[in-house]
């Protein structure tokens, strides 16, 4: 059996590998002064066992991550895990596009922050960042609706008939996030379907979202390619940045979702 030490040390190599060498990342202010066998837990439980699980890529790991923190507002956090993800290997346009995903999840406001961070960021950094620009605004909103709507099926399955009157609010709003979560933001070509996917679910887990909503978007997961054990791994390596209590639930779901799919 793995020793606890081995696990330390396994944390250890974990936290410096994705550092490159900035021994800052290995500081936890308040942690390291207040209570040193929870930074110890935190190297074991965290980086040194789920940060070295196999079911997930440390990019799609840093992706998680990421889009916990954001929709936690966690921004002292998120500076690390920004960098960790350029480090392992995310362009920083494909970091941006990680807010871009986000919109529609944890609004505007957390967005422009974690934009304002990331500016930082690359300028400390020396990076020479040009952003990508794929929006057409020349397109019809007709046509911005009918992409939405296609994308809208190609990651949730289907498009449920609601019943509302079209003239309704619910409706009126619907059709603004078909246009612009789905048509303007989920077309876009910086991060995968699969990607995408794990954004979507690190938000909701987060924010624990336990309805209808979370079972189509796992569902809508499976469809764009991430396995079941890549779903589950997701929801694990979630556990000790939004709770375990959220993690669980999310697998509970999960589970019947396979169940319901047939899929053992």
């Amino acid at each position: 059996m793995t020793s606890l030490n081995d696990r330390q040390k396994a944390g250890q190599e974990m936290r410096g590998m994705m550092a490159a060498g900035d021994v800052s990342h290995f500081a936890l202010p308040g942690v390291d002064q207040l209570a040193p066998d929870l930074k110890r837990i935190i190297d074991e439980a965290l980086f040194g066992t789920i940060w070295t699980r196999p079911g997930l890529d440390l990019k799609q790991r840093c992706i998680a991550t990421i889009s916990a923190l954001m929709t936690q507002g966690e921004l002292n956090l998120l500076r690390r895990h920004i960098v960790r993800a350029l480090n392992v290997g995310l362009t920083p346009n494909q970091v941006v596009e990680l807010f871009f995903q986000s919109t529609f999840y944890i609004g505007v406001p957390a967005v422009e922050s974690g934009l304002r961070l990331t500016k930082d960021i690359f300028e400390e950094l020396g990076i020479d960042y040009e952003p990508t620009l794929e929006y057409d605004a020349n397109q019809h909103v007709d046509e911005l609706f009918a992409l939405g709507q296609e994308m809208h099926r190609r990651h949730m399955g289907s498009i449920q008939d609601s019943g509302m009157d079209p003239d309704s609010p619910e409706a009126q709003l619907e059709r603004i996030i078909d246009e612009y979560n789905w048509g303007a933001i989920y077309s876009r070509s910086l991060l995968s379907e699969k990607d995408r996917a794990i954004v979507s679910l690190a938000a909701l887990t987060s924010m624990g979202v336990y309805d209808a909503q979370m079972r189509r978007r796992i569902r809508g997961a499976l469809g764009v390619g991430l396995t079941p054990d890549e779903v589950m791994e997701i929801f694990i390596h979630l556990s000790m940045y939004g709770g375990y209590v959220n993690a669980r639930t999310s697998m509970r779901i999960a589970r019947s979702v396979f169940n319901e799919l047939g899929i053992g």
